[in-house]
């Protein structure tokens, strides 16, 4: 990542059991949702998926175990706080309900007020399980909550509706922005929980900030270019991030020109059917993480030439990894020790 020149470029596998479900479905036999609701299955399963990832599959990973364990919240807990709804299968990880808009009137986002995070959405029963787990593995490791974040777009589309938003944004400018000044109040006012509780840095000039939301390829470059980049570029200036970015797991391509306008140090979420070459080319002195596009381990014969590919388009210089995205169940075994060959072979670079 300092743009050294490495012996090979390094791989990874996303096989944690915070959203992949490799290791339950073909190995633990247990039921997400009981993983989910129960304190204890998420401690042991969280340490056992890191520990036989670790033994199964020789990825460029720096350690066994990582340094917390926790409930899981993130991209699905921080919505609920803003008044979403979560659906939880039995045997599935959580997700918001999209059906169900909090927001669906314009008085309702008149009348909106940042609500106390401890008390508000899946944060109270979240916490519960927060103090189960501290309790049980406490001495050991850090306790915190998994799964990531969610950023303020995320949080107004699926309080107001995706399409409900984009409409508004055509129609009723004043509202979309109405409504994203209050959402970046809900995600600071969780930025503030986490580092009063939990000592979790949000500000800094030796911070890299990082929005990142599941909806963001819905809406045009020039919707995100009026309705977002405002409100995370008075956002950064306010944290005093020293580099940032907004991502989505999607291809990116749309938003380069956004991009080559933000001081951006990483970009995380860079899929692999993405412009690499022009990603590289024009984004010079940013880091990438590559992964590779959901269903693209499925059929083996096609993994090498895909690595191949992909290394082509990033080069040998440094500066990114690879990674397989988070992999579920369908993913045959061979198919991830074969990606990692191929990584590795392809990867390398030598003395």
């Amino acid at each position: 990542m300092n743009f050294e020149t490495p012996d090979r470029i390094p791989v990874t596998v996303g096989l944690n059991t915070i959203w992949s479900d490799w290791y339950f479905r073909r190995r633990y036999g247990i039921k997400i949702g009981e993983y989910w609701r129960d304190p204890r299955l998420s401690v042991e399963y969280q340490l056992r998926g890191w520990i036989d990832s670790f033994r199964d599959f020789e990825d460029d990973r720096p350690y066994v175990i990582p340094p917390d364990v926790g409930p899981l919240g993130g991209v699905v807990l921080h919505p609920t706080i803003a008044g979403c709804r979560a659906v939880f299968p039995e045997d599935d990880f959580a997700w918001i309900d999209l059906g169900y808009r909090a927001l669906d009137t314009e008085e309702k986002i008149d009348d909106y007020q940042v609500p106390e995070v401890a008390e508000a959405g899946l944060m109270p029963e979240t916490l519960e399980r927060f103090e189960e787990i501290e309790d049980l593995a406490g001495d050991l490791l850090q306790v915190r909550i998994q799964g990531g974040n969610g950023g303020p777009l995320q949080m107004a589309a699926y309080t107001r509706g995706i399409r409900e938003l984009i409409r508004d944004m055509h129609t009723n400018p004043d509202l979309v922005h109405k409504l994203m000044g209050k959402m970046v109040g809900v995600y600071r006012a969780i930025k503030v929980y986490y580092r009063d509780s939990w000592g979790i840095r949000y500000r800094g000039a030796d911070i890299d900030g990082y929005f990142y939301d599941n909806p963001l390829s819905y809406f045009s470059p020039r919707l995100v270019e009026e309705f977002v980049l405002p409100y995370y570029e008075e956002f950064a200036r306010e944290c005093s991030f020293r580099t940032w970015s907004m991502e989505t797991q999607d291809v990116l391509d749309p938003f380069l020109e956004i991009y080559k306008s933000i001081p951006i140090g990483k970009l995380r979420n860079l899929v692999s059917n993405s412009d690499l070459v022009a990603f590289r080319k024009e984004l010079e002195g940013v880091c990438f993480n590559v992964y590779i596009a959901p269903g693209r381990l499925l059929h083996g014969p096609s993994i090498e030439p895909l690595v191949d590919r992909v290394v082509e388009a990033m080069g040998l210089g440094g500066g990114w990894t690879l990674s397989s995205g988070v992999l579920d169940a369908a993913v045959p075994e061979e198919n991830i020790h074969a990606f990692l060959k191929a990584g590795k072979s392809i990867g390398f670079i030598g003395k």
